[in-house]
């Protein structure tokens, strides 16, 4: 199986976001190796770089519609905003996905809260003003994605290192 990290960024004019409505405005993957290692450089997809929502969809479809998919509810709203035919839930249950924020949660003492800190989030996500200030803000979306993209690509790495003799272990108690 190949493993990809996988992230977006959206824009929400609301107060709250809205996985369903908000609007998807980066795309960022990596194809990484069995051990977390990355193997490509990371890929930003932007909406100003092509033009709108849509196009930046149809460029991730290329990757995303295929024997690698990766699938996030905004994303899968995204596609069916704009392209037939209509994606259902069910391409989250047949496909194999691992979200790192259930881990996390694990490693915060069952809390939502804390992790952040782990992959270098903000409480306040600055995105939303760096968007609004056009041009300007560009490069400061840039570079959040990249760091985050980093940091995450660490934890993982330091995960997978961590679960191998996890992996040994809890085959010997089910043995």
């Amino acid at each position: 199986m190949v493993e990809y990290y996988l992230d977006i960024e959206t824009y929400s004019p609301k107060e709250k976001p809205d996985p369903t409505q908000d609007k998807i405005i980066t795309v960022q993957y990596q194809r990484l190796s069995r051990d977390g290692k990355p193997l490509e450089p990371l890929r930003i997809l932007t909406e100003w770089d092509l033009g709108s929502e849509k196009a930046l969809l149809e460029a991730f479809g290329k990757v995303f519609l295929t024997e690698n998919p990766f699938d996030l509810l905004a994303l899968i709203s995204g596609f069916n905003r704009h392209f037939e035919p209509k994606i259902g839930f069910d391409l989250l249950r047949t496909r194999p996905v691992l979200d790192l924020k259930s881990v996390m949660v694990l490693a915060c003492d069952g809390r939502f809260s804390g992790w952040t800190e782990i992959f270098g989030k903000q409480e306040n996500n600055p995105v939303k003003g760096w968007y609004e200030a056009g041009l300007s803000g560009r490069p400061q979306i840039m570079d959040y994605a990249t760091r985050e993209a980093q940091k995450f690509i660490r934890v993982y790495q330091y995960l997978k290192w961590k679960t191998l003799p996890f992996r040994e272990e809890l085959l010997k108690v089910v043995a």
